[in-house]
């Protein structure tokens, strides 16, 4: 019977921890699953926002997508429902502050007591910015409008004023409201402003929503097990905005990620609500510099389409405390034991990040898995290592249409996975090279030698059958002196015996079960 799992990423991090996870769902890590995801921003047009969707698109398009497309023993097997809620700032300036959504002016000319409340806790700069790049660290507005903003969807879908956000956010509750007894995981961070303001009121905001849409006396929050990762200042950026008199400052990120703390230890609705919580962060001094980082596209504004902050290493960190939750939610009595923390300790300054600091008990087992999707990538991007397989004569794939949008997705997901390569043959480096370079370029998961590459060139050139893996005795192929690798890899591939030879689905058990022959003798 296929598990269920629903997975919640917040803000900006949220969406880079969404990423993560899509990631390690590719490679295989959650075989014979279904999952419900939710992206909740108030920032519909950021740039980790958009590609989050891009990432998405090419999974559900390898996938298949539908309902039987729940597998094991492959990549992507796992099937992917994804779902988006944004408060929907994005209109006119007007009405997209605090100020017009309260109706502060009305209050103030009735001489409302509500006014002084406002008065006390909100400067007049904070009343008037504009919401749709996020709450900025003013966490005492941001719960308020969140909670607002998803009970306002829930009867707007309840009485068929309906946008696709709408939408998203009924189907997603309406899967959380039909079971019982799953795991529920929310990714956020506590240093800016809409993860900060979101994971307290997140499983009450769905409690009442969930009674507005259906009217049921099922309560999502006390049926289900909800978990969350807070992850405290881990990057930093200067913001040098002009026009903006309210912007989430790096200088302040400790201390923000303090006071959040502070309040989740005291605040019983919190300790009562979440079975199991994770911590995770960097010291100040460690804090990556995301606009400095190699490769970054990231312009430093306060939100749009204009920042997308490149990977971070602590992203596949939350990513896998997702999978651990998931791995206790499933056991004979999930969080029967007292709430504890989980804590890993690691020396920035000389450990190499290396596998079991991030699935601990299975690090081997992602170990392989994320290790045969990157060595997929690279035989794809220089050999055309797909294309060749499904265009063979002597055995074809009938059903694939390499000329086709599914098809095309199997490329752009590995440009986003690993490398890409521009008009001039640099490669373009994604997510995995990222997050190698976010550790400074000092051992994460594989051999250097995979992320030194600079051109499609000396990629080709890097010997992937036995400098990939990194470790003492690394898993390794031999290739004769009259042969290449992806010689080697395609023979592999035909000689495979599974007569299922059909579809995208099928390339990629195929491709899993061959690549593990040659590496592992598996």
């Amino acid at each position: 019977m296929a598990k269920k799992l629903f997975v919640i990423g917040i803000g900006g991090t949220g969406m880079r921890c969404l990423e993560a996870f899509v990631h390690t769902a590719a490679v295989g890590m959650y075989d014979d699953t279904e999952i419900e995801m939710l992206a909740l921003d108030t920032d519909e047009h950021n740039g980790n926002f958009r590609r989050l969707r891009d990432v998405v698109g090419c999974y559900n398009a390898i996938n298949g997508g539908t309902s039987n497309d729940i597998r094991s023993n492959t990549f992507f097997s796992a099937k992917i429902n994804y779902n988006e809620f944004s408060p929907g700032y994005s209109g006119a300036r007007d009405t997209g502050t605090f100020k017009a959504i309260s109706d502060y002016n009305t209050a103030a000319s009735h001489h409302d007591p509500a006014q002084d409340v406002v008065d006390l806790f909100m400067d007049p700069n904070v009343m008037e910015m504009n919401l749709e790049h996020g709450y900025r660290a003013q966490t005492q507005m941001g719960s308020m409008l969140m909670y607002h903003a998803i009970i306002k969807g829930a009867y707007e879908a309840r009485y068929n004023k309906q946008s696709p956000a709408r939408n998203d956010l009924q189907k997603f509750l309406s899967a959380l409201n039909g079971i019982k007894n799953a795991p529920v995981f929310i990714f956020g961070s506590v240093f800016g402003g809409t993860g900060a303001s979101s994971i307290p009121i997140i499983p009450l905001a769905f409690k009442r929503a969930t009674e507005i849409l259906f009217d049921g006396n099922v309560d999502v929050v006390a049926n289900n097990y909800f978990g969350t990762i807070i992850l405290t200042n881990y990057f930093k950026f200067d913001i040098n905005s002009q026009s903006e008199k309210v912007v989430a400052k790096s200088e302040n990120f400790a201390i923000n990620s303090q006071a959040a703390l502070m309040f989740y230890d005291g605040d019983n609705t919190v300790k009562q609500t979440y079975k199991k919580m994770y911590l995770l962060g960097r010291s100040e001094s460690e804090s990556h510099d995301v606009l400095k980082a190699d490769g970054s596209t990231s312009k430093g504004d306060t939100g749009g389409a204009a920042q997308e902050n490149p990977a971070d290493y602590i992203e596949l960190i939350a990513a896998l405390a997702a999978y651990d939750f998931f791995e206790k939610a499933y056991e004979d009595k999930p969080f029967a034991e007292e709430k504890v923390f989980s804590c890993i300790g690691h020396n920035y300054g000389t450990a190499k990040l290396d596998f079991p600091l991030f699935a601990q008990k299975d690090a081997d087992i992602f170990r392989k898995k994320l290790g045969l999707l990157g060595a997929a990538a690279i035989l794809d991007l220089t050999t055309e290592y797909f294309f060749q397989l499904a265009t063979d004569r002597a055995y074809p794939f009938p059903n694939v249409d390499v000329g086709g949008e599914a098809f095309k997705k199997i490329r752009e997901y590995f440009n986003w996975f690993f490398y890409g390569a521009d008009k001039d043959n640099y490669l373009v480096r994604g997510w995995l090279p990222q997050m190698y370079e976010s550790r400074g370029g000092n051992g994460i998961l594989f051999a250097k030698e995979a992320f030194e590459c600079k051109d499609l060139k000396s990629l080709k050139r890097f010997k992937l059958n036995e400098k990939f893996f990194a470790g003492d005795n690394p898993p390794k192929f031999s290739v004769g002196v009259f042969s290449s690798i992806f010689d080697v890899a395609k023979k592999a591939f035909q000689e495979y015996p599974d007569p299922n030879r059909n579809n995208i689905q099928d390339m990629m058990r195929i491709a899993y079960a061959s690549l593990s022959k040659l590496y592992f003798n598996e």
